[in-house]
């Protein structure tokens, strides 16, 4: 979409009181400073917005006068001839102010303004103003469209935001292609977790490896304080005796054993056959399923035609209402003209001259003048009266043949409407008719899905008979059979009780061998080592997650900045202790633009970020540059759109140069 701005008026917008703007594709607005060049950008934007240049809402429009005083009774008005790929919007805001005079008040007081609009001359509801612009752009598009500075003083994470949309997103596998001989150990892992998860995952576990390098070395000091020399004979003797206790009740348990496994069996036939039994009603379930599938699929195909067919009556109606209501304004124009014609017809010659007396008497003698004389004064008046007579029927003609010209070309208007009516009704009748047809094909398949059973019934089926006969056979069966399991708890329990008995036991025992505790200590210090690998692991795996996070931000970064000319992003930044942090910094040849930057660099960056979004949107709005003599001609970056230079120059007045 290419949006050019071809001429702009102005009256009575806070110092402009009449002014007009015809604009070219590059255009020079010179004048001093607070001559009114920022209003311009203003009315543009207040017209369209309501919003002044810097997206206020709550600014001042109404002229002062030289004391500074609002001037009251005066309209605004901003008036644009706006030109959307090639059609022509003529696009007029007026604000009046609203004053009104209460019952026993003798002077009106003010109550607020009142905003009107009009497109192409018909008037508008605010609303449907409002629905007119934003299908032409979207407003937060438009702000950062037309001016260099919107987007380079927005805050930095919507920057990042915007700058990320145009870019697809960049997954592993780009990663590890850009460095597989340094990532390709990390294949496998982020195939499982995403890189953070990685390293959120590698920092917990490195954290609990240094954990236990300190605690390790601990719990082995400990060992060797805890080396004693015990008497374990008595201890053995416990030993011995608990051992034959447990040796009578693992015999007891391999009897209850053989009667739980039986149980178990046919518990597990149950189940084999419950689950045969599901599978068949599953099975049966498919084919109805699979319809119910088809016919939802068809359904929702049908949906999005008749959403379709509606949005398409809906542009329809608007065309014709809109149409008509030109039709209608032109009608009464044709009628107007019509009363004129029928008036001027209506009109016919009055002759008013006579003829005088005295013109045949000399004035000197008081005589009549001789014969000859006379029938001269009398043919001079006669031909007098005949050419008024005739220089009034020939004004007369023309005033008709000028109404009549009118009219024609009013007529021919509204033919053109009718005509653009009638096409349109034929647009909505075809899509009516297709509307109806796929309202009506709905309601079929809604009927087919609605007689589709929940469930497909097979109860008459001789296997699913047979099946479920022998499921209530084995149940009843097996609520009968005992499955020993109160008495295996009994013995577990019991089992339980020895075994902790015989683990003291043998813990006294261990505790007096030295032999035990020096083969715990080998074993701490073989864990000690192995964890020391661990971290160590641990630690390159997150190195490599870091390299493979920063490969990953130069990638994002360097297809960001391939789309733009004159600017460079910066997206990521590695902080001090080492993390890689968001960020979101712009600069012009390596100068910040919001730091050392000097203004005519930052509206060079400025256009040019204009310039990628524009392209990434397929969007071309006028670029409406404030303080333009910072920037030197030859710096000006090559844009498609439309640019107005606001300059200060030393006119008094404003002025208009055009490069085209």
């Amino acid at each position: 979409m290419k949006i050019t701005l071809k001429k702009l008026h102005i009256e009575n917008f806070k110092n402009a009181k009449n002014q007009t703007f015809e604009l070219d594709h590059i255009s020079k607005i010179k004048g001093q400073n607070a001559s009114g060049k920022t209003t311009i950008v203003d009315a543009f934007m207040w017209c369209l917005f309501n919003k002044d240049s810097k997206g206020n809402t709550d600014f001042g429009i109404r002229p002062l006068d030289a004391a500074g005083n609002k001037v009251d009774h005066v309209e605004i008005k901003v008036d644009m001839l706006l030109d959307v790929d090639g059609r022509e919007y003529q696009i007029t805001k007026v604000q009046k102010q609203n004053w009104v005079k209460k019952r026993g008040n003798l002077e009106a007081t003010l109550q607020g303004n009142v905003n009107s609009y009009e497109i192409d001359g018909v008037p508008k509801k605010e609303k449907d103003f409002k629905a007119f612009v934003s299908e032409i752009i979207d407003e937060d598009l438009f702000q950062l469209l037309t001016n260099p500075s919107t987007f380079v003083n927005m805050k930095w994470k919507d920057q990042r935001t915007e700058l990320l949309k145009m870019v697809p997103e960049v997954n592993n596998d780009m990663v590890i292609a850009s460095n597989p001989d340094t990532f390709s150990e990390l294949n496998l892992a982020l195939s499982l977790h995403t890189p953070e998860d990685l390293q959120a995952k590698s920092k917990k576990a490195l954290s609990e490896y240094k954990k236990k390098q300190v605690e390790i070395p601990a719990r082995i000091d400990e060992v060797k304080k805890s080396m004693t020399d015990i008497d374990v004979a008595e201890l053995e003797l416990q030993r011995n005796s608990l051992k034959e206790q447990i040796a009578v009740v693992e015999k007891s348990e391999e009897d209850m054993t053989t009667q739980y496994e039986q149980y178990q069996k046919e518990t597990d036939d149950l189940m084999d056959m419950k689950f045969k039994l599901s599978d068949m009603e599953r099975k049966a379930n498919e084919g109805n399923l699979s319809k119910k599938k088809g016919y939802e699929e068809d359904l929702a195909a049908l949906e999005r035609d008749i959403s379709s067919c509606e949005q398409k009556i809906l542009l329809a109606e608007r065309d014709i209402k809109e149409t008509k209501a030109t039709q209608s304004a032109y009608e009464k124009k044709r009628d107007q003209v019509f009363d004129e014609w029928k008036e001027e017809s209506a009109k016919t010659y009055v002759d008013t001259l006579e003829f005088d007396e005295n013109s045949i008497i000399c004035p000197v003698c008081g005589r009549a003048f001789q014969e000859e004389k006379i029938e001269q004064i009398k043919a001079d008046f006669e031909k007098s009266k005949a050419d008024k007579k005739a220089k009034w029927e020939k004004d007369h003609e023309e005033a008709l043949e000028q109404i009549k010209q009118r009219g024609t070309m009013y007529k021919g208007t509204i033919v053109l409407c009718q005509d653009k009516v009638k096409e349109a009704e034929e647009r909505i009748k075809a899509d009516q008719e297709n509307l109806n047809s796929a309202t009506v094909e709905k309601k079929k398949i809604e009927k087919l899905i609605n007689e589709l059973p929940e469930k497909v019934d097979i109860s008459s089926d001789k296997e699913y008979q047979s099946l479920k006969a022998q499921i209530e056979s084995k149940e009843e069966y097996l609520s009968k059979m005992n499955s020993g399991a109160e008495l295996r708890q009994q013995l577990k329990i019991k089992m339980h009780g020895l075994t902790d008995e015989l683990a003291i036991v043998e813990k006294q025992i261990a505790s007096a061998d030295n032999s035990a505790k020096e083969e715990r200590i080998e074993e701490l210090e073989t864990e000690m080592r192995e964890i020391a690998q661990s971290a160590a692991d641990e630690e390159k795996m997150l190195y490599m997650l870091e390299q493979f996070m920063k490969a990953k931000m130069q990638i994002i970064e360097k297809m960001i900045n391939e789309k733009f000319e004159e600017v460079n992003w910066k997206l990521f930044k590695k902080q001090e202790n080492g993390a890689i942090v968001e960020c979101c910094e712009c600069t012009y040849k390596g100068v910040g633009i919001n730091k050392d930057l000097n203004n005519g660099h930052k509206i060079v960056s400025g256009l040019d970020i204009i310039r990628t979004l524009s392209k990434m949107h397929d969007v071309y709005a006028p670029i409406f540059v404030d303080n333009a003599e910072a920037v030197n001609d030859f710096n000006y970056p090559s844009m498609e759109t439309q640019m107005i230079l606001l300059k200060v120059s030393d006119d008094k007045e404003l002025r208009v140069e055009s490069e085209e």
